[in-house]
């Protein structure tokens, strides 16, 4: 559900775009990141700042910022908050 771009170089970060825009109810994400785990270090309403083997920050927009150089790790917590932030509806 994310487009991952690595903003340069020399930077430790690596920037997921949501596909699709959607303003994020940060509230209950934080709810759904704590269930899975994730260690919320800041919540301010407009931005959630948590951990999980590495620094992430995610905004109303969707838009979030993984603080690592491993693309690999990168990947897989991409994958993991795309079930959490845009969860498939269910089969009926």
């Amino acid at each position: 559900m994310f487009n991952i771009v690595k903003p340069c170089k020399v930077c430790s970060s690596f920037v997921l775009i949501p596909r699709v825009e959607k303003k994020i109810e940060l509230g209950l994400l934080k709810e759904k990141l704590e269930k899975e785990n994730y260690l919320i270090n800041t919540y301010t309403g407009a931005l959630i700042s948590t951990e999980k083997k590495c620094k992430i920050n995610i905004y109303s927009s969707g838009k979030t910022i993984i603080k690592t150089k491993d693309s690999k790790l990168v990947e897989k917590l991409s994958k993991e908050l795309s079930n959490i932030l845009y969860p498939k509806e269910p089969d009926v």
